[in-house]
């Protein structure tokens, strides 16, 4: 896993203005509605808003998904590079040791 210091990825750092122009459209189309119907952006929200919505929407979960993605990947090869932590002792190990003090053997 990633240490929790690590920077995000190049793609994470594009979802928030993907996201935000989104929710931006969204806002202007409402506004749109209540405002000046002869106006020059309501009138061009009116005939391209639905697919500049779709478009927008499309982007930002193609972005998402590829952020998640990249990270999952960055993960994955952290965790092989890595060093292996000793192993756990199991079985009759474990009746040897004192419960009080882990790692010491009870003689």
């Amino acid at each position: 896993m990633k240490p929790p210091q690590t920077r995000p990825s190049f793609l994470f750092r594009l979802v928030i203005p993907a996201t935000v122009i989104f929710i931006l459209t969204i806002l202007a189309l409402i506004a749109s509605i209540f405002g000046d119907p002869q106006a020059p952006v309501s009138q061009w929200l009116e005939a391209h808003g639905d697919d500049l919505l779709i478009w927008e929407l499309i982007a930002v979960l193609v972005v998402a998904v590829l952020a998640m993605t990249v990270d999952r990947w960055r993960s994955l090869h952290g965790i092989e590079e890595a060093p292996v932590a000793p192993s756990q002792p199991t079985g009759s190990d474990t009746e040897d040791q004192d419960p009080l003090q882990p790692g010491t053997a009870n003689r």
